[in-house]
């Protein structure tokens, strides 16, 4: 597991949601401890903490100084911890992180290109993520200062599509699951391959609404059964 990407993770806060997240990437959707993380998260949550960091060599006490250290991301948004802040900020929050490593990635790269192909693709990726963090703060600092969501990120659009979902029988949800995860395998697919880089931001921002939509339907699922 890279490093960078969960010291980042940890600075940020350790949302709870990025977490599970990277450790699915890791692990695969099956492993028994996701179960425990979605169903006990309280009980889960230290330990998705710890396990991430020893998995990316993050050495205990090196880990104690990060989380003495953290706080910058949740002073500047506290809503974010306020059991009634709108769930659409707390997914971007999860957004955020992501958008703000792309970007950093993406401008390491930028001297290292070796086609005008790769070129322009870092620079695509570079500029996507870093409108998508500008877009996420304008939400942020809204809600801080107003008390209400600005709702100009598509976010809010995906959130109302997560609603229909949830007035699916038990026969058309499992459908919709069969068709997330066939969806989900073809965009990591093309991830892997990397054929287009140029769609990379793209593809990352699709594979994203997919797994928080395939989420919600094993949810529901669940609670059918």
């Amino acid at each position: 597991m890279d490093k960078v990407t969960v010291y980042t993770w940890l600075k940020a806060g350790a949302p709870l949601d990025e977490g599970l997240r990277l450790f699915v990437v890791d692990s695969g959707e099956d492993h028994p401890f996701v179960r425990l993380v979605r169903y006990n998260h309280q009980v889960a949550y230290p330990i998705l903490i710890r396990e991430l960091a020893a998995r990316a060599g993050i050495s205990p006490s090196e880990l104690r100084r990060i989380r003495e250290a953290k706080g910058s991301f949740r002073e500047n948004w506290p809503f974010l911890s306020d059991p009634g802040c709108p769930p659409e900020l707390k997914v971007l929050a999860a957004d955020k992180i992501t958008a703000y490593w792309n970007y950093v990635r993406a401008h390491e790269q930028l001297f290292d290109c070796s086609s005008r192909e790769e070129q322009w693709a870092t620079v695509k990726m570079l500029v996507e993520n870093y409108k998508e963090n500008r877009a996420i703060i304008a939400e942020f600092v809204h809600y801080r200062d107003h008390g209400h969501v600005l709702g100009k990120h598509p976010v809010f659009r995906e959130m109302k599509e997560l609603e229909k979902l949830r007035k699916l029988g038990p026969i058309d949800l499992i459908k919709m699951e069969e068709r997330l995860e066939h969806n989900i395998w073809r965009i990591e697919d093309e991830l892997r391959k990397n054929k287009k880089p140029h769609l990379q931001a793209d593809r990352e921002r699709r594979l994203r609404i997919k797994r928080r939509q395939l989420k919600e339907v094993k949810r529901l699922i669940e609670r059918t059964t």
